[in-house]
């Protein structure tokens, strides 16, 4: 049987996050649901799987609350379910950036279509940036952009400061593989000062979605956080695994229902590594 999958996040004050919790809790667990929803006062981020019928049912639960009416989802589909199990559970944060007093909500960069991102990116006096970790950096990303080389998204504060922070004028256009991390990304530079930042709008995917291969100016595959680890042009499963040592992203083998470990990992087991 073949699963919908939806992704999706929106920052909007959420004044009384048990109460959604207890009725998303109440669908979710009388159906096939899988995987997390987090719920903030700042909001909500959701990545879950389901039949076609149980998924449109829960997307049509949540636009039914005026708080969520607009509420933009990604979907894509996959043979089986990309998780194990539902979670939902009440966050500081729905994305963790630590910075307790920033809201998105208020104010974040331009939304750039991903049929014009091209344009944006190719113009040599814009600085790209990929908002995202070093590892999922590592296996795709946009040609030509920085890496911060973070390991945890709040770092990314630290390679503003370093990198960023002494020309605030210059034109910056950040991508994230579905937009939220770029939403709080965005809202930070420019409560540093920052005025012409841009974001891809529903970051990655969307892009790999809309953009043929042949025009795309994305090299490699993008890391997402299930199962099927890796996404290609067309939302399409990649050729990626998980190490079976350190759980980073490593290309498939020939052998593909065999353990495998990347490099730095050389077959060692977990507990023998520092």
């Amino acid at each position: 049987m073949r699963v919908k999958i939806a992704a999706f996040y929106k920052f909007v004050g959420i004044e009384s996050p048990t109460i959604l919790k207890s009725d998303l809790h109440e669908f979710c667990a009388q159906r096939d649901v899988r995987g997390t929803i987090l719920i903030a006062h700042e909001g909500i981020n959701a990545t879950v799987s389901g039949p076609n019928g149980t998924i449109d049912a829960l997307l049509e639960l949540l636009r039914a609350d005026a708080r969520f009416a607009d509420l933009p989802v990604k979907l894509s589909s996959a043979a089986a379910h990309p998780f194990q199990r539902f979670k939902i559970k009440i966050k500081p944060e729905i994305v963790t950036f630590g910075v307790p007093d920033l809201r998105p909500s208020d104010a974040t960069g331009h939304l750039v279509d991903p049929t014009d991102w091209n344009a944006l990116i190719s113009d040599p006096d814009v600085i790209v940036v990929d908002t995202r970790n070093d590892y999922e950096v590592e296996i795709g990303t946009f040609e030509g952009a920085r890496n911060p080389r973070t390991r945890t998204f709040g770092e990314f504060r630290d390679y503003v400061a370093a990198d960023l922070a002494s020309d605030p004028h210059r034109k910056i256009a950040m991508f994230c593989t579905g937009g939220i991390r770029c939403e709080k990304a965005s809202a930070y530079l420019l409560s540093k000062g920052f005025e012409n930042v841009y974001q891809l709008s529903g970051g990655i995917l969307n892009y790999l979605e809309h953009v043929a291969p042949e025009e795309s100016l994305w090299r490699g595959e993008c890391f997402v956080f299930d199962e099927r680890v890796a996404l290609e042009h067309g939302v399409r499963q990649g050729h990626h695994r998980l190490c079976a040592g350190c759980g980073r992203p490593i290309r498939r083998g020939s052998e593909d229902n065999v353990e495998s470990f990347c490099a730095d990992c050389n077959g060692a087991d977990a507990t023998e590594r520092d």
